[in-house]
């Protein structure tokens, strides 16, 4: 009986505890009275913003296109990565620059992020900053959930979009962004990539449809050249290296160059022999601003007058290379500089682009395929600090005769670029590259393979994917990859 009467009283105090919680007003007393009430649409551009060195020093593909390998501990030399997630774009950039749009769209908010930049702005731009990352996640992965995807429980199993259908939606979205754009109002806040220069932000749109449009010429030609035509006409793309398209770095720790921060504690990346070779083989000036001296060593073949290159050494890809010493490493200024900036587009890199389409046929303003290719040439040489003599002396050896020449050309001056050298290596099945000898299956990939956990939660749209894309690995080539 004792028993009962004790637990009678269990339920009654539990009861009471119960409806006291229910009927107190405890206030604001859980309110934060030092966060924001509304959406801070500025902070959530500058953290979308500050995901662009993921791209533009993804160390994996550059390590892929045998610019750089690793010393002691090499890993994607070797092609050791099997899975790769994307969740962290979805639930951090993306959804970020989703919230810009949505809340500058919602009549019931948009007057409210007003003090952030006009409504259209940040929309605008919101919309080019998620195409920027959009095409690199579909340049990686292939496939991917985007039409069905950000629904929460309404929908925790998107199905996956084809890569043709996110490049339609891409280039549909560029346009939007472009046409959005108004000069007269008030840029967006948060701006630090180019300080609410809304030309720039034009010129960046562009020169990704450009891009783009380069990339699809194999698989859908016409749509290439139109949308290649379009970004041409827009007199927006980057022709000169005062106006490359770059990611500058703050001097602190939260905010500088990730190539910093790797050379800080360690020296795990040196110069590749692929790349030291083919720039001495070609007796190629960047040679002496692509790498270091070695400490501890010298070449046993030398190709420069009075034996100059002597002092540069690349290691063999893939290899465990514990004397790091005996190599060469990047340029000391891009290691020990913290906001050394990173290019995203520039003007050789477009170059090659409109040599490219010219060889094509493609209207690219009235110049040829040739000029535009020793254009392309004199900058990259101008960025690196050539001098016109020693450039001159280059393009003399190396004249333009087939898209095999552009081709290798745009590997060497994509250095350090890793998605764009990986994607247009791919494209272009050049120049040569043979796969690291160490690794366990010796093959360069050709695309990202999916984190294990989507085959698991979405199996069924994992399947369909399979069906129309090809294997989940890493040298299923993608849609645009045809030859």
């Amino acid at each position: 009986m004792s028993n009962l009467y004790q637990y009678i009283g269990w339920v009654l105090c539990l009861t009471i505890l119960y409806s006291s919680c229910d009927t107190v007003d405890y206030g604001d007393t859980n309110d934060n009275p030092n966060g924001p009430t509304k959406g801070v649409t500025s902070l959530l551009l500058a953290n979308s913003l500050s995901n662009i060195p993921d791209i533009v020093i993804d160390e994996t593909p550059i390590l892929y296109m045998q610019h750089i390998t690793e010393g002691q501990y090499p890993g994607a030399s070797r092609y050791s990565g099997l899975t790769y997630s994307y969740d962290d774009w979805y639930v951090g950039p993306l959804q970020d620059l989703n919230k810009i749009i949505e809340l500058n769209s919602d009549p019931e908010t948009a007057d409210d992020v007003l003090t952030y930049g006009s409504n259209d702005n940040q929309i605008a731009v919101a919309k080019i900053v998620r195409a920027y990352f959009l095409h690199y996640m579909t340049d990686r992965w292939g496939a991917l959930p985007w039409s069905e995807a950000f629904m929460g429980i309404d929908n925790p199993q998107p199905k996956f979009d084809t890569q043709e259908s996110i490049y339609d939606f891409l280039f549909a979205e560029i346009e939007e962004a472009l046409s959005l754009i108004d000069y007269e109002t008030p840029a967006p806040d948060g701006d630090f990539l180019f300080d609410g220069d809304l030309e720039r932000w034009a010129s960046f749109a562009n020169n990704l449809k450009m891009t783009m449009a380069l990339r699809i010429s194999d698989v859908k030609p016409g749509l290439a050249q139109t949308k290649f035509e379009e970004a041409v006409a827009s007199g927006l793309l980057v022709m000169s290296n005062d106006d490359n398209i770059e990611y500058h770095y703050g001097t602190d720790d939260n905010s500088d160059s990730p190539w910093n921060d790797n050379f800080k504690t360690r020296e795990d990346y040196i110069l590749s022999r692929t790349m030291i070779e083919s720039l001495r083989d070609n007796l190629d000036p960047r040679l002496f601003k692509y790498a270091e001296p070695a400490r501890d060593s010298v070449s046993t073949v030398t190709k420069f007058p009075d034996g100059m290159d002597a002092g540069y050494v690349g290691a063999p890809n893939g290899k465990v290379n514990g004397d790091v010493p005996n190599y060469s490493f990047m340029p000391a200024e891009i290691i020990y500089t913290p906001d050394y900036p990173s290019p995203i587009y520039t003007a050789a890199q477009v170059k090659f682009a409109l040599a490219e389409a010219a060889g094509k046929g493609w209207n690219v303003g009235g110049s040829d395929a040739a000029t535009l290719y020793e254009e392309a040439i004199v900058a990259s040489m101008e960025y690196w600090g050539i001098s016109e003599e020693d450039t001159a002396d280059y393009i003399a050896d190396h004249p333009y005769g087939d898209i095999e020449d552009i081709a290798y050309e745009k590997w060497v001056a994509l250095y350090l670029n890793g998605p764009e050298a990986w994607a247009e290596w791919r494209r272009l099945d050049a120049p040569s590259l043979t796969p690291s000898s160490f690794a366990n299956d010796p093959r360069i990939p050709v695309r990202h393979a999916y984190d294990a956990s989507i085959a698991d939660n979405n199996k069924a749209n994992y399947d369909e994917m399979i069906s129309f894309q090809g294997p989940d690995n890493l040298h299923t080539r993608l849609w645009w990859d045809v030859k």
